[in-house]
């Protein structure tokens, strides 16, 4: 980062950002769509809603990242993103369908380009320093951690929506923390309104086979991993998980994330690659998804969130590190929230709506089965041809 004292104090305030941003997000991951279900919505509706959200996120992502990048500016849409996706989650509690869903495509335009915009401020702040990222990065998982523990601590009703919104309503506090902490950032860099930023990485992603091949296991994993997200809570709650319970499961998922991130990613990632790393986070997804065909009992099934340090810990990590290393260096913002918004927003529209599709037609223990199985194919294809990117 920056020299000194200087280096020192931006480092702190990037790492509570990243605790704000993820504490934040347990709200969203563990009871976000708890509550909709509880509130009277199916599966497949709820399928439709983070579907749209994905979808927003496919144009909100790559928007602000080119912004980001035109005007030299990562602080605007940190600020701006964070306290509009703080006021537009209040109207997507508190809208009748079918207004739900301008409600959830408002949210998502404001909340999908953070973690990339982030990102980006964080990996150009760093420099050749990269392996560094791992332990910032980790702060964000530290504040999910927090976060569900409190909420494991604190929600104990089983039955109504009303019993989540302290959860809900704590992502609003958060995010508006977020936003005011931001003020503080440099903007990082200067305008380029003459800059062709991103049209030689777009270029790169049509004509380029690494990058075809990096996109398409980075697709068919994520809707796997996608439809996961969306459904878990809900497998959770069917197994007989309480809900101040399954805020300790994503503690223990996260704390193994953790760990990953902060003291095995970067020796890993020396030792095996990034290729190796990205093809580590396939295969930890095909086993954690067959694991959750059968019916565990609740020790077993607490221990399986152990592998969350793969299927999000080894698979985050290696893919922005991925996309930072091939991209171009004016354009690496828009890169960056072109791969999570454009292909991971695509990726959880077709997992959302697609799990919610199989859980209604086949039941959940299907859905998990095939997702295990996708990941399989996928780990075959990135081992027969995916190449060790090289830095620009």
């Amino acid at each position: 980062m920056d020299s000194d004292g200087q280096s020192s104090s931006l480092r702190k305030r990037v790492a509570v950002a990243y605790f704000l941003l993820y504490g934040s997000i347990a709200s969203l991951a563990g009871y976000l769509n708890l509550y909709l279900n509880r509130a009277g919505y199916s599966e497949g509706t709820i399928g439709t809603i983070g579907a749209l959200m994905a979808v927003s996120g496919l144009v909100a992502t790559p928007l602000w990242g080119w912004l980001s990048d035109r005007q030299g500016d990562r602080r605007l849409p940190l600020i701006v993103g964070a306290i509009g996706s703080a006021l537009c989650l209040i109207g997507l509690l508190k809208a009748p369908y079918p207004f739900i869903l301008v409600a959830a495509v408002a949210f998502s335009f404001f909340n999908s380009p953070l973690i990339a915009i982030l990102d980006a401020f964080t990996l150009e702040r760093l420099g050749n320093d990269k392996r560094d990222y791992g332990p910032l990065r980790a702060w964000g998982s530290a504040g999910f951690i927090a976060l569900m523990l409190w909420f494991g601590l604190t929600l104990k009703g089983q039955s109504s929506p009303s019993s989540l919104v302290p959860a809900l309503a704590t992502f609003v506090a958060l995010r508006i923390a977020m936003g005011v902490l931001c003020v503080s950032f440099p903007t990082n860099g200067k305008p380029r309104p003459e800059a062709r930023v991103g049209r030689g990485d777009l270029t790169d992603w049509l004509t380029d086979r690494d990058w075809q091949v990096f996109l398409l296991i980075s697709f068919l994993s994520m809707a796997t991993n996608a439809a996961f997200f969306a459904f878990f809570p809900l497998y959770l709650s069917r197994a007989g998980v309480s809900d101040n319970w399954q805020g300790y499961f994503w503690v223990i998922a996260v704390v193994a994330e953790t760990a990953f991130m902060a003291w095995v990613s970067g020796p890993l990632m020396t030792r095996m690659g990034l290729k190796g790393l990205l093809l580590l986070s396939v295969l930890g997804r095909a086993i954690r998804f067959a694991l959750y065909t059968l019916s565990l009992p609740f020790g077993i099934l607490a221990l399986c969130q152990v592998l969350h340090s793969l299927t999000f810990g080894a698979a985050h990590t290696a893919s922005v590190a991925w996309v930072s290393l091939r991209s171009r260096p004016e354009s690496r913002a828009f890169s960056q929230s072109l791969f999570s918004g454009v292909l991971a927003g695509a990726a959880m529209a077709v997992g959302a709506q697609w799990g919610g599709w199989m859980i209604e037609q086949f039941g959940m223990n299907h859905l998990f089965a095939v997702a295990s199985a996708v990941n399989l194919v996928t780990l075959f294809v990135g081992w027969r041809w995916l190449k060790e990117p090289l830095d620009r």
